[in-house]
């Protein structure tokens, strides 16, 4: 057991460490993430970690790249237990995201039979509350979220899509994501959103950050038309409250 909040280190080649502080998609683990994260960032931001050159959060890790020539893993460790037990707790308050959301996907109705319920049941779990972003990846913008309620959690399908079409929104397991470009992919699709979550003309590219919340809500096809042709004009409709 490591001295500090998270559980163990482990070396990522010669390069980069991984710090573990859990096996289970938690907040409260996710939380204890962010604010070593956020530790690092400052102590980057006034030079306080010469050599290291980021600090990627993810469900139950963070990342940290460094040069080795620069600066060695005990001395990152030291630095960060040292800022962590002396500075005083920072904070990053989180956005909110409403996402709207055409609820016609391809496993709707699958979904909905394997639960139990009808679909208009899932579609009002599904927009029922609010959910955490965990981390951002794996395509660019992609924000992989929880926590499902119970009764939609649902194993990842067995022969995964060679092809998921941009804006869907899909749930596997206690997650949810919306994926922002066509790829394979093996979650179950529950519709689509015309919101586009990464961007390269943007000044900040990808429209969240992990930390930010996020709640969908219903629309039909004529507004997902609508918002779509929005957004493909380059209107930046959606926006987040604090």
């Amino acid at each position: 057991m490591q001295e500090g909040p998270w559980q163990s280190v482990l070396p990522v080649g010669d390069a980069a460490i991984l710090l573990e502080f859990g096996d289970r998609v938690e907040i409260a683990v996710n939380e204890r993430v962010h604010r070593v994260a956020r530790a690092a960032h400052r102590l980057i931001e006034h030079g306080k970690l010469p050599g290291v050159w980021g600090a990627i959060p993810s469900y139950a890790t963070l990342l940290i790249e460094f040069d080795p020539l620069t600066i060695e893993r005990s001395e990152i460790l030291a630095r960060l237990r040292t800022h962590l037990a002396t500075a005083q707790e920072e904070t990053s308050p989180s956005r909110r995201f409403l996402v709207p959301v055409w609820y016609a996907g391809e496993d709707l109705t699958d979904v909905a039979e394997r639960t139990g319920m009808s679909t208009d049941r899932v579609v009002e779990l599904h927009t029922s509350r609010d959910f955490r972003i965990f981390t951002v990846g794996f395509a660019p913008g992609q924000p992989l979220c929880g926590i499902l309620p119970d009764a939609l959690r649902l194993p990842r399908r067995g022969a995964p899509r060679s092809a998921v079409p941009a804006g869907s929104v899909a749930i596997a397991g206690q997650q949810v994501t919306i994926y922002p470009i066509a790829s394979p992919g093996g979650w179950h699709l529950l519709g689509r959103t015309p919101a586009l979550p990464f961007r390269a003309a943007r000044r900040s590219p990808v429209l969240w950050s992990p930390g930010d919340m996020m709640r969908f809500y219903a629309i039909d096809r004529v507004r997902y038309e609508e918002l779509a042709a929005a957004s493909a004009a380059g209107e930046e409709w959606l926006c987040a409250s604090a």
